[in-house]
């Protein structure tokens, strides 16, 4: 056991031994490769001296800088870098770990502490990484050969500013260990962004919206809303929109999809999708970047919190429309040719004059349609609005909306490019979409208006009011025309539903309907099915009654007033836009 012991502390005290070989000492002057793009004076090699040393960092200060403050500014220095230390060491470094994992520890230097290189960085530049210095000298000519970050020293004074800029470098330390290191695969840049982006809301940075890194971000991103996400430039309309998306995602999702990207061997999108999936969403990438822009425009949680940020120094961000067309008006088709990159934002706003046409056609042209999705948004004259997609492809470009100048008073449409989902670049590839807007005074009877992106009716069944027990004895398919022996009603049948056909007219409406289709049942049949009297156009949420004297009223209410008034959604008959247009409008239903 003594010999045991003796070989231990042997162990220990060449572990030690190696360590303080290793480690650096107070006041040592050391060379650093340094990057010209972010140098204050452009320069490739600086000198600095060691500063400060806490338990996870090395501090150096750059030696023009240092060397030229007093004595007086040194020690205010020196005052604010214990501070950043101790944020480091107590807040930053445990907080990041346990949530996005390990750094390179010890790493290439085989020093447990990392190095932070305070010196003068080019305006707008808080800080930055660089993947060459985890890499032996041998192979990257210009590696410090350190696991190290750069902060520029001109923003010590604010410690707010600095602890934002240490946690989102020292992310990027992170995912170099996460995902280069241990799963040799090297992330597009945008999503390593988001990540050091999201670090600084983790550590409560962007508790206080005033004066905040977040705030920045917000306005970075108003100010240039149609930047591409993917597509990265370095700039600051760049960052605006990883770190609106990052708190999107956050917010609606999970934080853990965030750090979870971290745990996979793919890159990019194809990284968030398996993300979102191990935390157990049914959605993609492309659903939360669809919900992300209408929020982005929208900002409204009274239809469906996805479309709002739940931050309340978000309460009032709005990002303008790309396009705006106010007025349009009959006879006077207007197009918007447009470049769309891959993931980036289009807004294209159309307001309506009087007119006699009240249906807006939208038709949509492109070398590549199938590169498409295409949110939109409809306004009614109270304000109130739906939401719809369309996946546009050859031979099924155009969108019908009905109603406009009257129950429709403003349509935003939002074409999203998706084509490409990782290896992006500085300079990714535009490509050519047309979006033609033309009222005209019909719509062909196969007129296509897609289904509502959220709430769709078929998938909230299971929260109305409906009886689980309830069993049919019949066997007539849904779609059938039935009317009772002796009586000359006629309806159709949906589920366990009927629906009167208050007028013969409705026939013409659909092609293989007509009397002759009509199948008398017994009176005790017909009465198996419930009554509707609810109809809605195929892919519209609004819902109307319609009574005997084909009159429609609109019943506005929100989904889970519609449940608890004891309706149905599967009592909803749907119907196309020629039958919509031939009942009469009535007063609309709010109770």
């Amino acid at each position: 056991m003594k010999q045991l012991k003796q070989y231990f502390f042997a162990i220990l005290f060449l572990l030690v031994f190696a360590m303080s070989a290793n480690a650096d000492t107070l006041d040592q002057s050391q060379q650093f490769f340094i990057s010209s793009q972010y140098d204050a004076q452009s320069r490739t090699m600086i000198t600095a001296t060691l500063i400060y040393i806490s338990n996870r960092a090395y501090f150096y200060a750059a030696d023009d800088y240092w060397n030229g403050a007093n004595a007086s500014v040194r020690e205010q220095i020196i005052d604010q870098i214990k501070l950043l230390a101790q944020e480091f060491d107590s807040r930053i470094y445990p907080i990041e770990t346990q949530f996005f994992g390990s750094e390179p520890n010890p790493g290439i230097d085989g020093d447990q502490r990392i190095t932070i290189l305070l010196t003068p960085l080019i305006q707008n530049a808080g800080g930055y990484f660089d993947t060459a210095n985890q890499y032996p000298i041998a192979e990257v000519r210009d590696s410090n050969q350190r696991e190290m970050i750069y902060l520029n020293i001109k923003e010590i004074a604010s410690l707010n500013k600095m602890f934002a800029f240490l946690a989102h470098e020292f992310q990027h330390l992170i995912s170099f260990n996460q995902k280069e290191n241990l799963r040799r695969v090297s992330d597009d840049i945008w999503l390593n962004e988001l990540r050091s982006e999201y670090a600084v809301t983790l550590l409560g940075y962007n508790n206080v919206f005033d004066d905040s890194h977040l705030e920045r971000r917000v306005n970075a991103l108003q100010n240039d809303p149609a930047d591409s996400l993917t597509e990265w430039k370095n700039l600051s309309a760049d960052y605006g929109q990883i770190g609106l998306l990052g708190e999107y995602i956050a917010e609606h999702w999970s934080p853990q999809v965030i750090a979870d990207t971290l745990k996979n061997n793919l890159k990019s999108i194809p990284s968030l999708n398996d993300a979102l999936a191990r935390n157990g969403f049914s959605d993609t990438f492309a659903d939360v970047y669809r919900n992300w822009l209408i929020a982005n425009f929208l900002n409204d949680p009274s239809s469906n919190n996805r479309f709002s940020y739940a931050n309340k120094g978000l309460n009032d961000f709005h990002v303008n429309s790309t396009r705006t067309i106010n007025g349009l008006s009959d006879g006077a088709p207007l197009t918007i040719a447009d470049t769309i990159k891959d993931w980036q934002g289009r807004w294209y706003d159309i307001s309506f004059a009087p007119g006699r046409s009240n249906i807006l056609k939208i038709a949509l042209d492109s070398p590549s349609l199938t590169s498409f999705f295409v949110s939109y948004v409809v306004f009614g004259a109270d304000g109130a609005y739906n939401v719809y997609s369309f996946n546009p492809a050859p031979g099924s470009n155009m969108i019908y909306i009905p109603g406009i100048g009257a129950d429709v008073k403003r349509v935003v449409i939002m074409p999203v490019k998706k084509d490409k989902l990782s290896g992006f670049s500085a300079n990714e590839t535009p490509i050519m979409l047309s979006t033609s807007f033309e009222r005209v005074e019909s719509a062909p009877d196969n007129a296509f208006l897609p289904s509502p992106l959220v709430i769709p009716l078929a998938s909230i069944n299971n929260s109305t009011l409906e009886t689980s027990n309830y069993k049919l004895e019949t066997n007539l398919p849904d779609g059938s025309l039935v009317r009772a022996r002796g009586d000359f009603k006629v309806y159709i049948i949906k589920g366990k539903w009927r629906r009167h056909i208050t007028d013969s007219k409705i026939f013409n409406f659909y092609s293989g309907l007509g009397f002759d289709r009509v199948t008398e049942v017994d009176a005790s049949v017909l009465e198996q099915y419930q009554v509707s009297e609810l109809v809605r156009y195929a892919g519209d949420q609004k819902v109307y009654a319609v009574n005997e004297n084909s009159m429609r009223q609109w019943l506005n209410m929100a989904p889970q007033q519609f449940s608890a008034s004891g309706r149905a959604w599967d009592s909803i008959f749907e119907i196309n836009l020629r039958e919509l247009q031939f009942y009469k409008v009535g007063s609309n239903i709010t109770r």
